[in-house]
């Protein structure tokens, strides 16, 4: 995001914007609503059970991050100009107005990205891909423990009448390489990862270059998984 500047960052957070979204396996620019106001309608559909009205409360759990997160988003537009009906408004009104120098922009920009960031993945839950070799079908080893699988317990508890006491496991075989992978509109690798389920190694940015053709192969053989699957629906 090197590119953009700091008017960007404010108008993707406070106006309609384009991005590309992908329809029947081919990109299109669509329109999207300020991520500001995506951020209230989120805690506001949770609140009322998510059709904006009391009679249907307590059909979805009550997103109590959301609305911390917009509070604290709130609270610093508001330190920054208020008087506005919405944080939308305050925050284009205090960038009309304000005169910063080099740092104070790259300051304000750091902050206001930061919020694009933590909204989209507040608002757009990522692509969690396993990393197999879509040749061989076989998951890819972890570069620090060579390891491709590894087991996880998923439930336990203990074996009645068993002297000494003793307890039964339920295990899951895992593959160990996970990528977790959210669109940006460069590539997405500044804002995924790629990491090991087995002994925890992690790295993001440009440091998942190596993975991205793998993360690629993978997106599309689910994407194409889930289009058969509609067919065979019909």
């Amino acid at each position: 995001m090197s590119d953009q500047t700091l008017l960007d960052v404010i108008d993707v957070l406070t106006i309609e914007h384009p991005v590309q979204a992908m329809f029947d396996g081919k990109a299109r620019w669509v329109r999207r609503d300020p991520l500001i106001r995506q951020l209230r309608e989120a805690v506001t559909a949770t609140a009322s059970g998510g059709n904006g009205t009391a009679a249907t409360a307590g059909r979805l759990p009550f997103d109590s991050d959301a609305l911390e997160q917009y509070h604290r988003l709130v609270t610093q537009v508001e330190g920054l100009h208020r008087g506005r009906d919405t944080p939308e408004e305050n925050l284009r009104a205090w960038y009309a107005v304000a005169a910063l120098d080099e740092q104070a922009e790259r300051l304000e920009f750091t902050r206001w990205l930061y919020w694009v960031n933590a909204i989209d993945a507040k608002l757009t839950p990522p692509i969690v891909l396993e990393l197999i070799d879509q040749a061989s079908k076989q998951p890819y080893p972890c570069p620090e423990c060579e390891f491709a699988w590894y087991e996880t317990v998923t439930n336990s508890g203990p074996i009645p009448g068993s002297d000494p006491p003793r307890r039964w496991y339920d295990r899951e075989k895992r593959v160990a390489l996970v990528g977790t992978y959210r669109p940006d509109g460069h590539g997405g690798l500044e804002r995924s990862a790629v990491e090991c389920g087995c002994c925890g190694w992690r790295i993001t940015g440009n440091d998942i270059r190596g993975f991205a053709w793998d993360l690629e192969i993978a997106d599309l053989a689910d994407s194409e998984t889930a289009v058969s699957g509609r067919e065979d629906e019909r």
